[in-house]
């Protein structure tokens, strides 16, 4: 079953906060303009957000996602904040390759922000992850004023998304930005990205894992989502 998600990109002028994503290949939309890479506070949502997986088969993809939200989740019960991640439901179907490319070029190209696609608004859930067989790279933009937010992945059969351990942290790296996180400059942890020198590839490993957050980081999601926040 295909989900109805043509290139009508302009039907819904709604604004994004953006700031590109420095990591190759992955791009952000999750913070405002000119944001710097590094362990800064972004935007923080205002209720637990609802994960849609939309892709074609309910396998090996959607499994590392929820992998990816399961250690979200463990690190933000470790930090003892009420802020969750939702529950992950799996939609049979595909957004269009050409689609993601476009948002994830415009991205790049600092041209100007995207606007909310209307297929992406009229898709249940709050942030939409979009696992792909596109070559394009990948990204996580946010509506925070409408919450919604979009992860687009690259295929997982192209490098370095081949290599083992990579595609679960590169999942996991965007949702990083989705839910408020920028770049650091330590290569050995989840969120780094450029202008450190930085590559998907270093997450290689032949043991799955994750890899950790900086303190920085940690402090910065309890800025976002301190103890006493209260989602609806």
């Amino acid at each position: 079953m295909a989900v109805g998600l043509g290139m009508s990109v302009k039907i819904s002028r709604r604004s994004l906060v953006s700031g590109v994503a420095l990591i190759l290949p992955t791009v952000c939309l999750s913070q405002p303009p000119n944001h710097m890479a590094g362990g800064a506070s972004g935007i923080p949502w205002t209720r637990i957000p609802l994960i849609t997986v939309v892709w074609t088969a309910d396998d090996a993809r959607v499994q590392t996602v929820r992998n990816a939200v399961e250690f979200w989740n463990r690190v933000l019960t470790e930090l003892a904040t009420p802020f969750r991640l939702g529950s992950v439901t799996y939609r049979a179907g595909a957004l269009p390759v050409d689609q993601l490319k476009v948002l994830s070029e415009k991205v790049l190209s600092r041209t100007g922000s995207p606007d909310l696609p209307a297929n992406i608004d009229q898709l249940p859930g709050d942030l939409i992850l979009a696992p792909s067989n596109g070559d394009f790279i990948s990204f996580a933009a946010r509506w925070p004023s409408d919450q919604k937010a979009l992860i687009g992945i690259r295929g997982f059969g192209l490098y370095p998304m081949t290599l083992p351990n990579v595609a679960r942290n590169v999942v996991a790296h965007e949702i990083g930005h989705a839910i408020g996180l920028s770049h650091n400059s330590d290569p050995t942890t989840l969120m780094c990205g450029r202008p450190a020198p930085c590559r998907p590839n270093a997450f290689s490993s032949p043991v799955e894992e994750f890899f950790p957050l900086t303190i920085e980081e940690k402090a910065a999601l309890l800025r976002m989502y301190p103890v006493g926040w209260k989602g609806y």
